[in-house]
């Protein structure tokens, strides 16, 4: 337990930090762009390289990659496990050179045609003939990031984000503020900063991997029998992926068409600030335990997998669904303190803070989803994910049409938590014969701690959340957050601690140790 805690802690501490610079490379986004059609462009031509990152890197590959690198590492030998890296790299690099020529030639084509507001499509496939190369860096990067997990080396994929959010920073600092570059001229900078940071991503794992774990790159189109199961495991789980990055493709290109310039990057903005909690606390926590169900699940140790499950259940639930409360209820504050600065200012806020409060009914879901579909992939079963993907894709296109027709990016906003909604739901109940069961069997006190918890929270924040006793003004707001929060998570850890969740009594027990042994010492 102590070894699975201090990997959370450092993939947690590093996420933090990641998205803390991250929360600034959003404000100074914002700041120089705010919701203008430039600003949009660059999100939506940001968005294509990330969707095939997911499907290509880090998502499904990376998930099919980790299980049999694990196994033949396992079975065979570590020589045997860079073999097959070495397979997957050389594979997946000519895959998406080709790609990323098709892309980029077809992105500088179409934007010098008419394509009705040409200040509007025009300038989003300029942005991503420029950007989409980052695609190969970063997918590149994810697999080696995956090999270094499966020896329990978590601190390059951690802070490979980090490299990134740097670079844009530093580009937008130097460009916007220190040489006063327009807007259409730091969109094209900003791509640039984009493709400088994933070559740095890039190369930390690679190096990480050549002095810790003796791996040296090589062309190897051979095939053995672990690219082999690799590709089939791909296959099916890339049909998923592909089906959750389209939606959320589409969903982007439906807030882009409407006559409302700034949807899209309201949106986006609400999609930035739930990935913060979801980034820190359940991507974490899915990361460590993943390659434990894999261990489990390879080793045929029914009774540890749903221990495992379990553990990592409680803990993606008992963080996420507090951190969604919370951030509904402040989310005009945050966004007042943090983003009403430049060309972001208060009206921009007061629609924000809506977008934001619906986004947060989502952000349980989509945490508990990604730590299913990451049992099932333990499990190597990808083709229940794909049809939960499939499902979610059909009932969010469903919604969004119906639902943008009368509400605007609001009904938008609504459909994406109607979708993840069903895509949990669907995973939940297909988990249900081996883990869901047996947990609620066990552990149901554990669901009624969190929910009584976060109950005296959501009250607490309520009544005081608003922060209008301090009255108005950046200083003020500050002072605001910087009370409420550590309160409110103070009332609820005190909750979980009478209530006798597992983590938390642990943690007790260990600091009565502590204690004991300082005594017996002195």
């Amino acid at each position: 337990m102590s070894g699975l805690v201090k990997k959370i802690s450092v993939v947690s501490s590093l996420t933090i930090l990641s998205r803390m610079l991250g929360l600034l490379r959003d404000i100074l986004f914002f700041t120089c762009f705010g919701v203008s059609p430039i600003g949009g462009a660059f999100i939506l031509a940001f968005t294509i390289p990330n969707l095939f990152r997911r499907m290509l890197g880090e998502g499904t590959l990376s998930s099919a990659f980790i299980p049999v690198y694990s196994e033949t590492e396992k079975k065979h030998s570590l020589a045997d496990a860079h073999n097959i890296l070495n397979q997957v790299l050389t594979r997946l690099l000519v895959l998406l050179i080709v790609l990323s020529v098709a892309i980029c030639t077809f992105s500088w084509i179409a934007s010098g045609y008419q394509w009705g507001d040409v200040a509007k499509w025009n300038n989003g496939l300029l942005l991503n003939s420029i950007i989409f190369p980052y695609v190969l860096f970063i997918c590149l990067s994810a697999i080696m990031v995956g090999a270094l997990q499966v020896h329990g080396k978590f601190f390059a994929g951690a802070f490979s984000p980090i490299i990134l959010n740097l670079s844009m920073i530093g580009c937008l600092l130097a460009f916007k503020f220190y040489l006063g570059w327009k807007e259409i001229e730091l969109a094209v900078a900003l791509c640039f900063a984009v493709l400088i940071g994933g070559v740095f991503q890039m190369v930390w794992p690679w190096v990480q991997l050549r002095v810790g774990n003796s791996w040296s790159w090589k062309c190897d189109f051979s095939t053995s029998v672990g690219t082999q199961k690799i590709k089939s495991l791909f296959l099916v789980g890339l049909f998923g992926a592909a089906v959750g990055q389209i939606n959320i493709m589409v969903s982007r290109l439906l807030a882009y068409s409407l006559e409302d310039e700034g949807a899209l990057s309201y949106l986006f903005l609400s999609a930035r600030l739930i990935e913060l909690p979801l980034g820190v606390f359940a991507i974490s926590i899915s990361t460590v335990f993943f390659p434990e169900l894999s261990r489990a699940f390879t080793s045929r140790e029914n009774a540890a997998f749903e221990k495992s499950f379990a553990r990592g259940f409680r803990l993606t639930l008992g963080i996420i669904l507090p951190a969604a409360v919370g951030l509904g209820l402040l989310s005009q504050l945050i966004l007042r303190v943090l983003f009403q600065w430049g060309k972001f200012g208060s009206g921009d806020v007061e629609i924000a803070s809506r977008v934001l409060l619906i986004s947060c009914f989502a952000l349980p879901f989509y945490a508990l989803a990604a730590y299913f579909v990451k049992a099932f992939h333990s499990k190597k079963e990808m083709g229940i994910p794909l049809r939960a993907a499939v499902l979610s894709f059909i009932v969010n296109i469903i919604l969004s049409i119906i639902m943008m027709q009368y509400f605007g990016m609001y009904g938008l906003a609504w459909a994406n938590v109607g979708s993840a909604f069903t895509q949990t739901c669907f995973l939940g109940w297909k988990l249900n014969n081996f883990t869901i069961k047996s947990f609620m069997k066990r552990d149901t006190f554990c669901l009624v701690s969190i929910f009584w918890a976060t109950l005296v929270m959501f009250l607490f924040l309520w009544f005081f959340g608003d922060g209008s006793y301090f009255g108005e003004g950046k200083i003020k707001g500050i002072l605001s957050l910087a009370i409420i929060i550590p309160v409110s998570v103070f009332i609820y850890g005190v909750t979980l601690f009478f209530a006798g969740f597992p983590e938390v009594t642990d943690f007790r027990q260990k600091i009565r140790l502590f204690r004991f042994n300082k005594r017996r010492q002195r």
